[in-house]
């Protein structure tokens, strides 16, 4: 089986394709925007009804297995040289670098 469009936008650009027996889905736009109707829904299904997920994590949680992690790879000793683009994946990296390896004054 092969692909096929599951949505277009209204000048006729196709917005989604699939393939489910393969389970693969594609999207061509930007459902967590708030202008996009019922975006949150869509993550929703994709992640709990397509792949299975459940809710158990929080930002919170996130951000500590983040700074876990960045603390087990780097070490005491260690160096990190970050270069910051401005966009939004280089700038959370360098805050999780900065607030994972910061000195601990106490």
């Amino acid at each position: 089986g092969g692909f096929r469009v599951s949505a277009v936008s209204k000048n006729g650009i196709i917005a989604a394709g699939e393939n489910e027996l393969r389970r693969i889905y594609g999207v061509q736009f930007h459902p967590e925007v708030d202008l996009t109707p019922d975006g949150t829904q869509m993550f929703r299904n994709f992640l709990f009804e397509v792949c299975g997920l459940q809710a158990s994590f929080t930002l919170q949680n996130r951000m500590s297995r983040a700074m876990e992690y960045i603390r087990d790879k780097v070490g005491d000793k260690q160096k990190v040289l970050c270069l910051v683009s401005g966009g939004v994946d280089s700038s959370v990296c360098c805050a999780l670098l900065q607030k994972a390896l910061q000195a601990d004054d106490g």
